[in-house]
């Protein structure tokens, strides 16, 4: 296997059937890896994706769909300059959601060969 995939989340609750729409097609994805020859499939969010992560939020679903990819063994990572910045490190961390910059994971992903897909 070598095809390796990330999806981008950059909407935000006001687009819940888009945020929603990439968590689950990373699941998806991922249940289907081995006949389709996929090795990897990280979730990363990004400014919209990241506030909707916000205490207070109506985001439940969200938080559930997080802990069914983290459970299954999908790498789930956010911007940690936006993180820090917006003060969210608690509800990340309570998540088990990895911060790294947003720069670096998406050279990475270039890098890398990874396909890239944002929802």
């Amino acid at each position: 296997m070598t095809g390796k995939i990330a999806i981008v989340i950059n909407s935000g609750l006001d687009q819940r059937a888009k945020v929603m729409s990439g968590l689950h097609v990373a699941k998806r994805i991922y249940d289907a890896r081995k006949e389709n020859g996929i090795e990897r499939i990280e979730v990363f969010l990004f400014t919209g994706g990241v506030r909707s992560i916000e205490k207070g939020q109506d985001n439940g679903e969200v938080l559930d769909a997080i802990k069914e990819l983290r459970e299954s063994g999908i790498t789930v990572e956010a911007c940690s300059n936006q993180v820090k910045n917006w003060n969210l490190e608690d509800i990340f961390s309570s998540n088990g959601i990895d911060l790294e910059f947003a720069r670096d994971a998406f050279s990475r992903y270039a890098v890398d060969g990874y396909t890239v897909i944002s929802f």
